[in-house]
Formats: C-alpha cells, structure tokens, sequence
C-alpha cells in the first residue's frame, strides 16, 4: 500500500521500521521540524527524520503542516493511506482527506482512556495496573475516531513512562501492520467509541513535576516513574534542585514530618504524608546522574534537614 506517513518521536520509529519492513511504500515522512537542542542549541533533527534519512526515504518537515501550500503538496503524493504516530501537531480536515483511505492513528491507551497528549504519564500517574495502544480512523475531534484495533500491556509497579514508551511503541508498531492488513481485505468494522468513558491526558505542566511531600509515598511513587526520564519530578535540597528519577514507596511508619529525611533507614528517603519514600536515582541540578545512597554520602545531610517542593 502507497502510505504517507506523519511521526515524530522515539515512539513513532519502530512503526516506520515496521513499515518498511512490511514491503509498504512510503511516498512520504512528514515530521517536526528541526529543533535546537543542548547547551549549544543546535538544531537536531526529530528521530522519525533521523531514521527516515538512513532508509532512504523522502523526509517533509512543514512549520505549518495545515498550509494550503502543503495540502496541496500531500495530494500530489497519491497516498492510498495516511498514518500517523506521536507527530506532535493537529491535523486540519483538508489534510486528513488527502488519503484515498484518509488516515489511521497509533495512540498509547485503550482509548477512549486518556485522550490527550500525556496518556502514558497520566496512566502511570494514576497507578493503572493495565494500558496498551489502540488503532483508530482519525477525524477532526482528538482521539475520538473509531476503533479500528487495540491491544493491552501490563504495567508493573516499578515501570517508568520511558520502559513503558519503548514496549508500547514496539506492540502498537505490529498493531498498525496488522490493522492495515485487515483493511486491505476490508476485514475491519470500525467500532465508536463510548463516550461515557472517555478520560483526558493534557500535556504535563511544569508545576506538575514538583514532589509535594505531604502526599502519599505510594502517589509520590507514580509521579516519579511517570515522569521519569523527562521532564522528571523534583524537589529542592537546600534550595538547589534535585530531579528524581527511580523511586521506592515504604509502608513503614515514621515520626517525621512530610519532606524531612530519615536519616535512620539506609540510602536517601524521606517522609511523606503517609509511609515514606527511598529516593533511589537523582540528579542534582549540576551535575550526573546518581543513586540516592550516593547523593547522601556526598552531602551529609544533618538530623532535620528537610526536602521543599519549592526553592526557600
């Protein structure tokens, strides 16, 4: 099948890869354009590009993807099927159209679970013991398209949204091959989704990432590993920020206020609003990454030392 094929993300590429390996013809990548990156700021292209370049293929990267000029351009490329994955920008009704078959969309949840930007963080966040991918017709309302195929994952306590990405990106890639399989036999009758329960995943705000103390250790635990690798919940150790990247909740019992390190347990921890948290990958804010037991020895924090959601 003729496919154009809209994707940005680390999330995006084992779908491409599978693609091509599927012997479907790509007439197009279209991605984000390049962006800067790093302390010099130099401009990076997106991974889908970086890929897409090494399999030879014809590489699109509008500012304005819904500019006439560029739907226009889609047309011409005669594409049987659009389909996109983690591209990063919505698509105008013109553009959708261009497609003799419109287009499909790879999205990270048993939709309508989590429509939005976020699905893989606030699932974790939520503590959802289950999530998968889902395959739908797109149209003009956000992840509100018909099913067309879904597929669960299992999610453990400890998983973070980066593990949780990679095995979502690899199961949702074989999802879309074998949903475009299916339409090629029209073996597929597109199921609406029931609205009654349909969640939201906005994007991450900054003011999200922050620990506050007086929680749980169990919630604490599920912002971590939902934000763990980027952006990363954090706190401030004397008013310096420090970002959390793997965490551990404990039911034991402490006396101490919620943010003050127990400095009786092993490691990095500290209290919360109830149980506590082992801190068990850091990074300052100069500095590598590092375990918390390693973060402790180096700063010696003293009896009643405390961590702030905010700098003092």
């Amino acid at each position: 099948m003729r496919v154009v094929f809209f994707g940005t993300s680390e999330f995006a590429v084992p779908t491409l890869q599978r693609l091509v390996a599927a012997g479907h013809s790509i007439t197009a990548v279209v991605t984000q354009p390049a962006r800067p990156k790093g302390r010099g700021r130099r401009l990076e292209s997106s991974p889908v590009a970086k890929v897409a370049v090494a399999l030879g293929l014809r590489v699109l990267d509008p500012a304005e993807p819904n500019a006439p000029g560029f739907v226009a351009g889609c047309t011409e490329l005669e594409a049987e099927l659009g389909v996109l994955a983690a591209y990063g920008c919505i698509l105008s009704q013109a553009l959708l159209d261009t497609p003799k078959q419109g287009f499909i969309n790879l999205h990270p949840s048993l939709l309508p679970a989590y429509r939005g930007a976020a699905p893989i963080q606030r699932a974790l966040m939520d503590g959802c013991t289950e999530t998968g991918v889902s395959v739908i017709r797109m149209s003009r309302k956000v992840d509100a398209g018909a099913l067309l195929g879904q597929e669960s994952e299992r999610v453990s306590p400890d998983d973070t949204a980066g593990e949780l990405t990679v095995r979502l990106a690899e199961s949702g890639a074989g999802l879309v091959i074998r949903t475009i399989e299916r339409l090629e036999r029209n073996a597929i009758r597109p199921s609406p989704q029931d609205v009654r329960f349909a969640t939201s995943a906005p994007k991450i705000e900054d003011r999200e990432r922050y620990i506050d103390w007086l929680k749980p250790a169990v919630d604490l635990h599920n912002l971590v590993r939902a934000l763990s690798p980027r952006p990363a919940a954090c706190t401030f150790f004397r008013s310096r920020r420090l970002m959390v990247l793997r965490s551990r909740p404990s039911d034991l019992a402490v006396t101490a206020s919620p943010g003050m390190l127990v400095l009786d347990s092993p490691g990095l921890a500290a209290a919360t609003g109830r149980g506590m948290l082992c801190l068990l990958e850091v990074k300052p804010e100069s500095g590598g990454m590092q375990s918390g037991e390693s973060f402790r020895n180096g700063h010696r924090p003293a009896t009643g030392e405390r961590f702030e959601n905010r700098m003092q």
